[in-house]
């Protein structure tokens, strides 16, 4: 997962778990009952867990490009002194 997917999945997790909790307290106050909003908000945990703990490929639109590795001095040291 690139630095670009870890920010969607934070704001997906954030929303979804926020969108369901919202919409379960109200139906919980409508209702006068609040296992209505515990089990609202726990699908959307599961929800949100299903779609941002594995690493979809979705997640990787951006690819982190490294820079070339630097020779190591003790090997160049090495090849001197043989």
């Amino acid at each position: 997962m690139d630095y670009e997917g870890q920010k969607l999945a934070e704001a997906l997790f954030f929303f979804i778990i926020l969108a369901f909790g919202a919409v379960g307290w109200v139906y919980g106050y409508i209702k006068q009952d609040f296992t209505y909003v515990f089990y609202s908000w726990s699908v959307g945990v599961v929800l949100s867990c299903i779609l941002c703990v594995p690493d979809w490929p979705f997640y990787n639109r951006h690819p982190v490009k490294w820079l070339e590795s630097v020779p190591d001095r003790r090997d160049k040291e090495k090849e001197k002194s043989s």
